[in-house]
């Protein structure tokens, strides 16, 4: 009876100490990387496209696949936040709306392969998927 309770007790305990965080590598912004994924905007334009990402000593270049989708420049990073300080200045025609490079303060997961970054709008959320090459 004891033995049966004491297992109880034991895997009550690592039952609980279970969770489902995700993992969170250290993302490092000043070695040589270069992700490709794809982005989407949600609950606004529904719009979705493929983007690449090239990181080295803390200088960032983006491009999607939209008209006029590029941006460059410096990244800072805080905890889970990342900014895309953007030098890369390109006035865009109205015509061809927004184009969805990289810019500007986001919100970031990285598990040491894949790197999530999305960014709150006030017209909805876009969220870039993109996964390391090797």
């Amino acid at each position: 009876m004891k033995y049966r309770r004491n297992f109880s007790v034991i895997a009550l305990i690592l039952f609980c100490s279970c969770t489902n965080d995700e993992i969170n590598v250290p993302f490092n912004i000043n070695s040589e990387s270069e992700y490709s994924g794809t982005f989407e905007t949600l609950d606004s334009d529904n719009i979705r496209g493929d983007v690449t990402l090239f990181i080295n000593n803390g200088i960032y270049e983006c491009s999607t696949n939209l008209p006029y989708g590029r941006s460059a420049g410096r990244l800072l990073i805080d905890d889970n936040s990342i900014n895309f300080i953007d030098t890369l200045f390109f006035p865009v025609p109205a015509l061809y709306g927004p184009s969805y490079p990289l810019s500007g303060d986001h919100q970031y997961n990285y598990d040491g392969k894949k790197l999530t970054i999305w960014k709150n709008k006030n017209v909805g959320e876009v969220k870039y998927e993109l996964v390391l090459k090797n």
